[in-house]
């Protein structure tokens, strides 16, 4: 017998070999081939059986490369620096920690506002990560193209136009066209118009979601055509919403009266009467899913005028912090169709009616200098937690003193607790460090290291990094 062919018949009889393994049998009768050197003991032949497959496997069988292989283009450069190399570690360490996915998109829109993006080898988005900075849509890019068994399409530096639409993958075509809606809102929605038919429907819902972004009268012929014709129920109903936010909502029916017929309109006061709107009482099950369905079906013009009042009028007059799921439901309400101005003004009614909750729901149609507002005041009046903090402010936060808020007392009183554990407060401080700006972070290292935290905690890496991390960022 030859080598090679003792090879090969080594090879097929190892099948044998793994499967009493797997199954917990021992495997050495089946190594018939190795007799002499597995011996007489059963114990110890299984042992040398192991080494021998082991030294086997390892040196006789190699894996054949692919027949053709694939070159991939470079991971091309982003237009942010990458953090500098003495802080990777740090940020290697953050990801490792935060095994959740928004926890690392929670950091990667921190860095980009900050002015910075991550180093390829510690970070890397996902095709389909929606979810991420723009500056990183020419990594998803190029994670569409090492994914794929096409050649890779020639990449465009150019502005988006009509004519070269198909020069863009997927993920930079949308920045691109994100950027343009910014600086040209007809030229986008022109682009948008030649366009948007030949894309998926999931890519159709998220292109026409950009028209968000200075949206106007000018758009809604456009957006009539969409809410009336688009094959996908999903894309057509963005359309009917943001029609909705320009005053161009469904005329009322019976569905927004039998809506209305759940509150009622009260005056209070005596001598300066003011208007309340207040929920009905709900006595059944059956009423509370009913009156959610008919929310999920109305817009906000419609329903504030059958209850006699322009929508601003609503927002001021509803009895908030009385019935949460009513005071839920009027706040997707706004967000879904009401105006930038309405929602502002629903975040400040709510947010001096101490529901801070209901603010969290419309900080993605805030502002970033109103979401900060928003946290700020929270944090100071209302003493919520770092947590919602941050999920109020986002990346753009920069809070000079945040642990002078009621929230930082608390977490200094639970670091002190006697019974307090290493891992206690994980999720504070490390949102303590996401919505601090550079100062606020390192005289909060300052505070926490003084009140008996050590210098290397890993609870206090987001901070370190906040604190060591140049702010090139622009100002919200």
């Amino acid at each position: 017998m030859t080598e090679a062919t003792r090879a090969e018949t080594i090879l097929d009889s190892m099948g044998a070999v793994l499967t009493r393994w797997t199954m917990g049998s021992a495997a050495a009768p089946a190594a018939t081939f190795w007799r002499t050197e597995l011996g007489g003991d059963p114990a110890e032949a299984e042992l040398r059986l192991l080494a021998l497959s082991g030294q086997f496997l390892g040196t006789s069988v190699t894996m054949e490369p692919a027949s053709v292989l694939r070159v991939l283009p470079d991971i091309p450069t982003l237009a942010l620096p990458t953090v500098p190399e003495d802080l990777r570690p740090l940020v290697h360490r953050i990801l490792a920690a935060k095994k959740q996915a928004h926890a690392g998109t929670e950091l990667v829109h921190f860095l980009a506002a900050r002015g910075w993006t991550t180093h390829p080898a510690d970070w890397m988005p996902a095709a389909d990560d929606d979810d991420t900075p723009d500056v990183y849509a020419i990594w998803r890019d190029w994670t569409t193209i090492a994914d794929s068994d096409g050649a890779a399409r020639q990449q465009t530096s150019d502005n988006l136009t009509a004519e070269n639409w198909d020069d863009f993958w997927p993920a930079a075509r949308k920045a691109a066209l994100a950027e343009l809606r910014r600086r040209d809102p007809s030229a986008a929605r022109a682009v948008l118009e030649a366009k948007l038919a030949s894309e998926t429907a999931d890519a159709r819902l998220r292109l026409l979601l950009l028209l968000s972004e200075r949206l106007s009268d000018d758009d809604i012929a456009f957006l009539e055509r969409i809410a009336a014709d688009d094959r996908a129920p999903k894309v057509r109903a963005l359309a009917v919403s943001l029609l909705a936010r320009l005053g161009r909502g469904p005329a009322a029916g019976e569905d927004v009266a039998e809506l209305a017929d759940f509150f009622s309109v009260k005056t209070k006061g005596l001598l300066r009467r003011s208007r309340v709107v207040q929920a009905e009482p709900l006595k059944t099950p059956a009423q509370v899913q009913r009156r959610k369905a008919l929310f999920d079906g109305a817009d906000l013009v419609s329903f504030s005028g059958t209850l006699g009042l322009a929508p601003q009028e609503l927002i001021a007059a509803w009895d908030w912090n009385v019935d949460h799921a009513a005071d839920m439901s009027l706040i997707n309400l706004i967000v879904a169709t009401g105006t930038d101005a309405l929602v502002a003004q629903a975040a400040d009614a709510i947010g001096e009616r101490d529901a801070t909750g209901l603010v969290a729901a419309l900080a993605p149609r805030l502002a970033p200098a109103e979401r900060t507002r928003h946290a700020e005041a929270a944090l100071r009046t209302h003493g919520i937690s770092f947590e919602l903090a941050r999920q109020l402010a986002g990346a753009a936060a920069r809070l000079d003193d945040p642990l002078s808020a009621p929230a930082g007392k608390t977490l200094l009183a639970a670091l002190h607790r006697d019974d307090a554990r290493p891992g206690d407060q994980v999720s504070e401080l490390h949102a303590l460090g996401l919505i601090a700006s550079r100062d606020g972070a390192q005289r909060s290292l300052q505070r926490l290291t003084a009140a008996g935290l050590l210098q290397g905690d890993p609870r206090l890496d987001m901070l370190r990094l906040n604190a060591a991390l140049d702010d090139n960022g622009a100002k919200p």
